[in-house]
């Protein structure tokens, strides 16, 4: 007897690998085809989607300048174990495998015993497999060591083991690297069973690991791939519109943890997160697609701190996530990126003419020498660094919500640090004294200036911004070819 499959197949952009196959299933006779409304002890398969449920939360952030598509097809199979009540093996290993197509285009599949004669000449009906237990364990791709196994703790160390030993290297292919699971095992979180009257049997295919997704620039040469410290090699899915897709599948359940490095016309360019950083922890679920995309928010909102005001402040400065050095314990230490007054970017030099300079070749609209007085920038990615930088709502602190900072704290300063600590929520953030840039040397490096997006009110040339000294935090304007640091914040 052979089991006819109806198959049906959708893709999403951003799901990758199994493409939810809907396998409506309908048995024949040897010799004679049956109606589809004979469905005795009958199989129906599945493949659940990888997923990406929440974009935001699995992208990675991309720093620099800028799927695998599996169906079941002839020639697969899959291994598939039938338990008994008390969890001995009643079929072991069973090879379920697709032996082409029918003259609709519906898969027909076949199942037999691993061992029969190569012409299959023994072929066990669905009747001899689905009615001798209860029980199922099926999973993809189909592995002859596996053997008959001795009962559900040998299949459940089967899926660890094989996450356990994942090649590294996976240039060559992808889905013999995958790992598809359906079972109604106690205790096996993977897949689905679900039997019926008749002898139905429902499996539904889940992937036990998760995947990483990204795109280098085509002509893009590889200058270090790790993921959890070790190298790793990504399978190359193919180049679309000067893209090159990568995919690689890697085991669940810890912080995901990676760091590219490429080169692109003699720059170097990074994605990075997990322990990397500190900064973005993703923590990893099976069957599920984590895409370094750099239309991501660079730096994520849950890095902000409640601090009673209007605004999220973050709780580092702009620029520090770049810094090598950042970890999680220091980086409030850090300086990040100095820029003068509405340059959207750290320009490596400060002053009168590094202004003009960078005034001088402004071609988006009005220059920032030109803002007028009272001007505020804030959220304008033209002029604003930390929208430019972070993307999202990310943005310059108004001198308002500086203003507003102050009055809903307490200060203290101490080891080149000051401290505001939230009277209402109790709160804190650290920012560094780092002094200003007039040009490349920093100046007043034991105070702490910080820049509001709005510009002085008194005069054309000058921009409102902090002074944080030993003992007081004021408002004080400083010229608009000044260097200083930003710490960003979005509004509640």
């Amino acid at each position: 007897m052979t089991c006819k499959i109806m198959r049906r197949t959708t893709y999403t952009l951003y799901i990758l690998c199994a493409l939810l196959l809907h396998l409506a299933a309908s048995c024949t006779g040897e010799s004679e085809q049956k109606e589809d409304t004979d469905t005795e002890n009958c199989l129906h398969v599945g493949i659940s989607n990888m997923q990406e449920t929440n974009p935001v939360y699995t992208r990675v952030a991309y720093s620099g300048a800028q799927g695998e598509h599996m169906e079941f097809g002839t020639g697969d199979y899959f291994g598939l174990f039938v338990l008994g009540e008390d969890g001995s093996v009643k079929a072991g290993n069973v090879k379920v495998y697709c032996s082409g197509l029918d003259n609709s285009g519906s898969t027909v599949w076949s199942i037999y015993k691993e061992g029969d004669t190569q012409g299959n000449s023994s072929n066990h009906t669905m009747a001899d497999i689905l009615g001798l237990g209860s029980t199922f364990f099926a999973y993809y791709p189909y592995n002859e060591a596996l053997g008959s196994a001795d009962g559900a703790a040998a299949l459940q160390a089967y899926v660890t083991n094989f996450m356990n030993t994942l090649a590294a290297d996976q240039s060559s292919s992808l889905t013999e690297h995958d790992l598809l699971v359906a079972s109604n095992i106690p205790g096996c979180e993977y897949g689905e069973v679900l039997t019926g009257s008749e002898g139905h049997v429902s499996l539904t295919f889940a992937h036990a690991l998760a995947m990483l997704r990204f795109h280098l620039p085509a002509g893009s040469v590889r200058y270090d791939y790790l993921i959890e410290n070790k190298d790793f090699t990504p399978y190359l899915t193919g180049i679309d519109d000067g893209q090159e897709e990568y995919r690689y599948l890697f085991k669940p359940g810890g912080i995901l943890d990676i760091c590219i490095k490429y080169v692109l016309d003699g720059k170097l360019y990074r994605f990075e997160t997990g322990k990397w950083k500190f900064l973005r922890p993703i923590y990893t679920a099976a069957g599920h697609c984590y895409t370094l995309d750099e239309s991501a928010i660079k730096v994520p909102y849950n890095t902000a701190v409640d601090m009673g005001t209007s605004v999220m402040w973050a709780s580092f400065n702009l620029g520090t996530e770049d810094d090598p050095t950042a970890t999680s314990e220091n980086i409030s230490t850090l300086k990040g990126t100095c820029v003068m007054w509405g340059a959207n970017k750290d320009t490596g030099n400060y002053g009168s003419s590094a202004y003009t300079t960078y005034n001088n070749a402004f071609t988006e609209g009005t220059a920032p020498n030109k803002l007028p007085i009272g001007y505020n920038f804030s959220g304008n990615p033209i002029y604003d660094a930390a929208t430019n930088a972070w993307g999202g709502e990310w943005r310059t602190p108004t001198a308002d919500e500086w203003t507003e900072l102050f009055n809903a704290c307490t200060y203290t300063a101490a080891d080149g640090m000051v401290t505001f600590t939230s009277k209402k929520t109790g709160n804190s953030i650290r920012l560094k004294q780092a002094g200003y840039y007039d040009s490349s040397t920093p100046s007043s490096t034991t105070t702490g200036y910080y820049w509001s997006s709005s510009a002085s009110t008194e005069s054309s040339i000058k921009a409102h911004s902090t002074m944080f000294a030993a003992s007081a935090r004021i408002h004080t304007n400083a010229s608009r070819y000044t260097g200083l640091p930003v710490r960003p914040v979005f509004s509640k």
